[in-house]
């Protein structure tokens, strides 16, 4: 495996396979094959939600505020240890992202990149 595409969409994960719109997109970087760890411990804790697995692609859903601090971090979340598989090709969308509604919840689409 060569690793992650996320992306942070205020779309809701039924949308996203209709129809991409840019414009909901709030942040999206490529990772190395342990890139999605994070998602995966925010579903064992109950704070997020995997809606679809199988790498084609993955989705998930957490709420606004636990994925906006996240993004607004020192650096993406991310289990690599291998400096060229850290989050690299970085979007981050702040000011879409200091819009959103503390209530709202957000779709992370996963795609596997090999």
């Amino acid at each position: 495996m060569i690793g992650w595409s996320i992306t942070v969409t205020r779309m809701t994960p039924e949308e996203y396979p209709l129809k991409l719109d840019r414009d909901a997109v709030l942040a999206n970087w490529k990772v190395g094959a342990m890139g999605t760890c994070w998602l995966d411990r925010l579903v064992a804790a109950g704070q997020a939600r995997r809606v679809k697995s199988g790498g084609y692609p993955n989705i998930y859903t957490a709420p606004v505020g636990l994925i906006v601090p996240l993004l607004l971090g020192h650096e993406l979340p991310s289990d690599e240890d291998v400096p060229m598989r850290k989050p690299h090709e970085i979007t981050i969308e702040q000011h879409e992202l200091a819009m959103c509604s503390p209530d709202e919840t957000l779709t992370i689409v996963v795609w596997d990149q090999s």
